[in-house]
């Protein structure tokens, strides 16, 4: 649900404006997620994309090297079973991402919820990997946390886990296994990269030393649908920020 499908081309179109091809020693991206934004990215500058998950590495590396092959049918009880491999793999990422409701790592079998909606998701899932892989084939994968990173001169753009006010931030990163994110040592990082790098962090809200340079109200949801998009006003609409420290504003 926090993905940038939608939002892809506005950010992109603002980093590129913002910091020239000639200007750094390339993109990176420490939340890679679904490479939304990267892919706009790389036509442009040499990229490298990270994340701490590691199925989803494992995932978009197979792609990248014509390895992995999807499953040609996926039912829940293969979907339920699919847990259990060991990680890091491909295969357990492609469907605990592609084939869950929301695109929520394992957040339920996403058939399940199709109710009359005549949508064939594995179908979707392959075409997905299909677009997407002749469009990383240069880019460099790692596992790794956001913060054991040393970038230098690169041109950064960051999606992390959200800020949450009532209960902490939990991310998945196996099937039962949830680590908390520190939101409190993400900002104290972001000022340290931001030294030496040119940072752009997504968020709805911010400390106050960083300040925004695009914003866009959007509808965050799992329910997209003409019928129930709207009626949810407590969070479905948020407006989404992009942020710099304010030792950049004159830099940019």
């Amino acid at each position: 649900m926090g993905g940038k499908y939608f939002l892809a081309k506005p950010i992109s179109e603002l980093l590129k404006s913002k910091v020239a091809p000639d200007k750094v020693d390339g993109y990176l991206e420490p939340f890679c997620g679904a490479l939304n934004v990267l892919m706009k990215m790389n036509d442009e500058y040499p990229c490298e994309a990270s994340d701490y998950h590691p199925d989803l590495i494992k995932m978009w590396s197979e792609v990248q090297s014509d390895k992995f092959i999807p499953p040609e049918q996926v039912s829940e009880e293969y979907y339920n079973e699919s847990k259990k491999l060991e990680s890091p793999s491909a295969l357990k990422g492609f469907i605990g991402f592609g084939l869950s409701f929301s695109g929520k790592f394992y957040c339920g079998y996403a058939e399940k919820y199709r109710n009359e909606k005549k949508e064939d998701y594995l179908q979707e899932a392959k075409n997905s990997l299909k677009k997407i892989k002749p469009k990383i084939k240069d880019v460099k994968f790692k596992c790794i946390s956001y913060d054991k990173l040393k970038p230098k001169n690169k041109l950064i753009y960051c999606d992390p886990p959200y800020q949450k006010t009532k209960f902490p931030i939990k991310y998945r990163t196996d099937t039962k296994h949830y680590d908390v994110f520190d939101n409190e040592k993400f900002w104290n990082v972001m000022r340290e990269w931001s030294k030496t790098n040119y940072v752009f962090i997504s968020e709805t809200s911010a400390p106050p030393d960083f300040i925004p340079v695009w914003q866009k109200t959007t509808h965050r949801s799992a329910s997209q649908s003409d019928k129930t998009r709207y009626k949810n006003d407590s969070d479905a609409f948020k407006i989404e920020k992009v942020y710099v420290h304010e030792s950049l504003k004159d830099l940019l």
